[in-house]
């Protein structure tokens, strides 16, 4: 086993000028070039490397999150040397079953199990999410670094103006935001454009905080948030932002999707939908 390790790190070694030198769990070590590491990654123990072997860098990640992996200097080093040698290109077998088997079991293709999906990943609440988060409304979503922005709030204020932008919002718009979050954007579009906002949220404790701060803010009758699935369409609107929903969708959901994004517009009405692309077809 130790040595089709070695193998599959000596694969990925010779497609990458990144120096990483790899400890296995018997105390031996290999790099890939002459010179003082960029990394070091420490193997922990035979799961490991077993892990690595049968689920490529799914495996690698998985083993990283249980402390079987350890990482010795830049995180992005070893991400770098992982995608410029392609490990990251195709999953093996064994992930292509697993996450058909995911699929199968936890799809949020129903809406209850989209429910307990939701909940699951975004319980935690404010308290957890603000350790990590920006501090002006804990966007969750990808952030734009526009000409000029230099940290993460000023990424994500231009994040939220340039979809604002897109659809044209101006004052006294309705619009509705799937998938709202903590609220920043419908705080945002009222504040900078005095837009109403409605926002759809399926997790019960972003959609509380949300309406506290809403109660906080005296912004009642400006303002609301729903708890529903947003394939539970309640009335159409002059436009809709939709940031980070779409991942959410299950396996062959995308007409269905497109569609329900569709149906919260009125006749004339305008939407953008936010979304991570790739070039090429890969399993998501």
């Amino acid at each position: 086993m130790n040595t089709q390790f070695k193998k599959t790190m000596e694969e990925i070694g010779a497609k990458t000028e990144v120096c990483f030198r790899v400890v296995f769990a018997d105390g031996s070590s290999w790099q890939n070039h002459q010179r003082t590491p960029d990394v070091t990654i420490l193997i922990r123990n035979g799961r490991a490397a077993w892990r690595v072997l049968l689920f490529g860098h799914v495996g690698f990640l998985e083993a990283y999150f249980n402390g079987d992996i350890d990482i010795e200097g830049s995180l992005a080093h070893a991400f770098r040397a992982g995608m410029d040698a392609g490990f990251d290109d195709e999953p093996t077998l064994l992930v292509k079953v697993r996450n058909w088997w995911h699929e199968l079991l936890y799809s949020n293709a129903s809406i209850s199990q989209a429910k307990a999906n939701a909940r699951f990943h975004y319980g935690p609440g404010q308290d957890f999410y603000r350790e990590w988060l920006d501090e002006v409304g804990m966007a969750y979503t990808c952030s734009w670094f526009a000409d000029g922005s230099k940290t993460l709030e000023e990424a994500q204020v231009a994040k939220m103006d340039h979809v604002c932008r897109k659809v044209l919002l101006k004052r006294g718009d309705t619009f509705a935001d799937i998938g709202s979050g903590w609220g920043n954007l419908l705080f945002y579009a009222w504040e900078k454009y005095g837009a109403l906002g409605t926002g759809i949220n399926t997790t019960t404790e972003q959609v509380q905080e949300t309406r506290a701060e809403i109660k906080r803010r005296g912004l009642e009758g400006k303002i609301e948030v729903l708890e529903r699935d947003f394939r539970e369409v309640p009335r159409q609107f002059d436009k809709l932002l939709s940031i980070g929903t779409l991942e959410h969708a299950g396996r062959d959901q995308l007409g269905e999707v497109i569609k329900a994004h569709a149906d919260y517009l009125k006749p004339g009405g305008l939407g953008v939908i936010h979304f991570i692309g790739h070039v090429g077809v890969r399993d998501t």
